[in-house]
């Protein structure tokens, strides 16, 4: 076991600040390992830099804002010399992979600087196909069923073997993407993609008498969408095969809603429901969270808590205090964060068929407060703290979030050769591939800089 001493801060701008100076630094050495580096084939490699959000927004720190930028465009340089991408967008990947970058390390990007000609240029190159809307380009988009024409599509190729139609929770990843585009472009044409295709999604998800969520969504043979419980043969196996985190079953809605969590769903159904206005949207985040709010016992559950707190802020309702303070209130009675002296980590060998639940890989990390099992869940605190506008709590969550991001720089890979492994140091920071990015920058120090005003 490798472990860490925790170091109390005096006050929650003292943590704060030591965070975003230890966050910074990291950036730092990254730049200088990577500044004249050769970008690589893998489809996600600048997403490990999602993780400097809270710093770059905080300091401005224009130097590493060059680097991330220019790591941007050698990727796009490598993707296109090398034949990957044609035309801004991958030839041929799937919804899952496909969609990250643009998604992520972009989307990333452009929330930093929404005026960044280059960044808005490299986003509209991928979501202009999203509609059909580029000639020559094979069509991804079925208007008339809402629904995507395979999980697999690109600009030289849509579709795949058996079972490829599809349609599956990562699908709603494009749904991001197109709003993105929207709010850079000021161009309905992404918003109506974006509601339309939402709108199946949301229907299914709130759909009268269901006893659990959808798994996915198929074109039927009337010119309809068909609602698949349950994913078996070829569309089960097609799914699988790149999706390879995937929860072991669908048995239980909890594991339906993880993969929904996994790419970003509930935010993509509160942001419809932010720009529309129609209720649809949110009643489907909420019964998403409905299922989600069950697991804020299990400290993995970060990404849980993280999408409690998106949907706080989405609409000011205070539908899930009561269950996070609950929540709080159990694992503070187990552990205070005062007693906890040192951090652990363990990188064991791969759990195999992935545990079930929220936060949860086949590579993930097992953690330790005194050598004992974790019981505090960083982003848990966090949300707490805003709730509570508790300055105390917000500097112990501050506190041990720092020490776990900085055990994971002294004994971890930085992420850029996976950026959705959960063994780097980029999933402390930012989650890992099915935390949708909840880590302890992103989701612990970022927020409490917002809330506190920091």
């Amino acid at each position: 076991m490798e472990t860490i001493g925790i170091e109390p801060s005096a006050s929650l701008a003292v943590a704060a600040q030591r965070f975003l100076d230890d966050l910074g630094a990291w950036g730092h050495e990254r730049a200088e390992t990577y500044a004249q580096a050769p970008a690589i084939d893998e489809h996600d490699q600048g997403t490990f830099l999602t993780g400097l959000e809270p710093y770059l927004l905080a300091t401005g720190d224009a130097r590493l804002l060059a680097f991330v930028r220019g790591q941007r465009d050698r990727i796009r340089d490598h993707y296109v010399s090398r034949g990957l991408w044609h035309h801004g967008y991958w030839k041929t990947q799937e919804a899952h992979h496909g969609t990250e970058h643009c998604e992520l390390f972009l989307g990333f990007l452009a929330r930093l600087d929404p005026q960044d000609d280059e960044t808005c240029a490299q986003i509209v190159d991928a979501a202009e196909h999203l509609g059909n809307w580029v000639e020559g380009i094979p069509a991804w988009f079925d208007w008339q069923r809402g629904l995507f024409h395979s999980v697999f599509f690109g600009t030289e190729r849509v579709g795949g073997p058996q079972g490829a139609q599809v349609n599956v929770p990562d699908h709603l990843r494009c749904v991001n993407i197109a709003l993105l585009a929207q709010r850079l472009t000021g161009q309905p044409r992404y918003q109506d993609l974006a509601l339309v295709h939402g709108r199946v999604w949301a229907e299914a998800v709130t759909r009268t008498g269901a006893r659990r969520l959808p798994v996915a969504l198929w074109p039927d043979a009337a010119g309809g969408v068909a609602i698949i419980d349950d994913l078996e043969g070829e569309q089960n196996a097609q799914y699988r095969a790149f999706a390879g985190e995937l929860p072991a079953g669908f048995e239980l809605d909890l594991a339906r809603a993880e993969n929904f969590l996994a790419s970003d769903g509930v935010n993509a159904m509160l942001r419809l429901w932010q720009v529309s206005g129609e209720p649809i949207y949110r009643r489907a985040a909420e019964r998403l969270l409905d299922v989600l709010v069950t697991s804020l016992d299990d400290p993995d559950a970060g990404s849980a808590a993280d999408a409690l707190r998106a949907y706080r802020r989405f609409t000011g309702d205070e539908r899930y205090h009561h269950a996070v303070l609950t929540a709080v209130e159990h694992a503070l009675s187990a552990r205070e964060p005062a007693s906890v002296r040192e951090i652990g980590l363990e990188a064991g060998p791969l759990i195999k068929p992935r545990p079930a639940g929220i936060g949860k890989r086949s590579d993930m990390l097992l953690w330790f407060e005194d050598g004992q099992p974790r019981r505090l869940s960083p982003i848990l605190l966090a949300l707490a703290a805003e709730i509570r506008h508790e300055e105390a709590l917000a500097a112990a969550a501050l506190d041990l979030g720092r020490a776990y991001f900085n055990l994971a720089r002294r004994v971890l890979p930085d992420g850029r050769n996976h950026g959705c492994a959960a063994r780097t140091v980029s999933a402390v920071a930012r989650g890992h591939g099915r935390e949708n990015h909840a880590g302890v920058t992103t989701a612990v120090l970022l927020p409490l800089l917002q809330e506190f005003h920091l």
